[in-house]
């Protein structure tokens, strides 16, 4: 008898329920580019090996199976979720190391601004309580000048000072006007200006600067001289009192040469100096120029100029050679042509003219004519003045 084979039943499938609504799956988060692509490459590196080892399987020799070491993907790698957890956590350490060092150079900044701002109140203060106790004082009769005190020099005798050095009654050694003190101290022409110190609690001493000596001005006629200050302006007369056999020129040259300065002579008898204004003299203004513009070694040899004009202006130098010079104009060539002579004619030139620089003349000692400078001067002197 046959056997009649059974059919096994198929199963059901299970029905679904219209109503039935499939669970949402959480969405998960979007990778960065550079993990995106990590994972990539390490599923594409786990395929290829998982190909490898069904081809060695697949060809039946057991013995050349070689092994092969399947790389696993990170946790990190198989979980985007647990790798920007990891990320964040590493930021968060990374944050709660920096904070700390941040708070301490925000505190420090804090702190050495705070104690910028308390020493500048502090300065503030005190020159609020120095203003107020210097007005408070200023006044004071604890500071009243009750001493004047000063060492005379040499041409301010101590009675000067004291008629001119007229301090207000009631004055302090806070409140006193020094500079109405000083102008009225100028008013003596040996005055150059006026310094003060002040020796608490009554005493006011002043120092005397006296002006400096630039000339001793004789006048062509008479026996009086004027003492000319630096700043140009007339100081005080002088009587010259010559010796029996002296000329007055001389007599005036030893006082030059004692006070330090400079001798003018034979100037012109109009000239009216008046003690403390300035020299406005054309004849002394010349002279001045010529001065200036000498070079210092040149203009330190000259003892004497001699000055009746403007035009006429002429010295006499330390070894004593006169030259003369005329109109203050091309002075420098005007040097250098002396220069040349002194240089050519060393000891025996008695006397040179530069007033006309194109065509100087000199006059040697013993010899009453006056030269012209020949052919080897006349090349020196060119030399001088290129």
């Amino acid at each position: 008898m046959a056997e009649t084979s059974k059919k096994r039943p198929t199963p059901r499938k299970p029905t679904k329920r219209k109503d039935a609504k499939e669970p949402k799956q959480p969405k998960q988060p979007k990778l960065p580019k550079q993990e995106r692509k990590a994972v990539v490459k390490k599923a594409t590196a786990r395929s290829a090996a998982t190909k490898k080892v069904a081809t060695a399987r697949a060809s039946g020799d057991g013995a050349s199976k070689p092994k092969l070491s399947i790389p696993h993907p990170s946790a990190s790698a198989l979980n985007p979720k647990k790798a920007l957890e990891r990320r964040k956590a590493e930021k968060d350490k990374k944050g709660a190391v920096s904070q700390p060092r941040e708070r301490r150079e925000r505190h420090q900044r804090e702190k050495t601004v705070r104690l910028v701002i308390s020493i500048a109140l502090g300065i503030f203060a005190l020159l609020i309580v120095g203003i107020v106790a210097y007005f408070a004082l200023r006044n004071s009769p604890a500071f009243e000048i009750t001493k004047v005190e000063f060492e005379p020099t040499e041409h301010v005798a101590p009675e000067d000072v004291e008629n001119l050095a007229q301090v207000s009654a009631g004055s302090t050694l806070l409140n006193v006007d020094t500079v109405a003190i000083e102008e009225s101290l100028k008013k003596n022409p040996w005055v150059a200006s006026a310094s003060f110190e002040f020796e608490f609690p009554n005493t006011l001493r002043i120092i005397i600067e006296e002006q400096k000596l630039d000339a001793l001005v004789l006048m062509s006629s008479g026996t009086v001289a004027w003492y000319l200050g630096e700043d140009g302006a007339w100081i005080e007369p002088v009587m010259i009192e010559a010796a029996e056999g002296q000329s007055v020129n001389d007599a005036a040259l030893e006082i030059a040469k004692k006070d330090g300065c400079l001798l003018i002579t034979d100037v012109p008898a109009t000239i009216e100096p008046e003690a403390g204004s300035v020299a406005t003299d054309a004849s002394i203004e010349a002279v001045q120029k010529f001065r200036e513009e000498f070079s210092d070694g040149f203009a330190s040899r000259i003892v004497c100029f001699r000055a009746p004009s403007e035009e006429n202006v002429s010295c006499v130098l330390d070894s004593g050679v006169e030259v003369s010079l005329g109109e203050p104009e091309e002075i420098s060539q005007k040097e250098k042509i002396v220069e040349a002579f002194l240089e050519q004619h060393k000891g025996s030139v008695v006397l040179i003219n530069v007033r006309m620089p194109s065509n100087p003349t000199f006059r040697e000692i013993a010899s009453e004519n006056v030269q012209g400078g020949d052919e080897s001067s006349s090349e020196q002197t060119d030399a001088a003045t290129e």
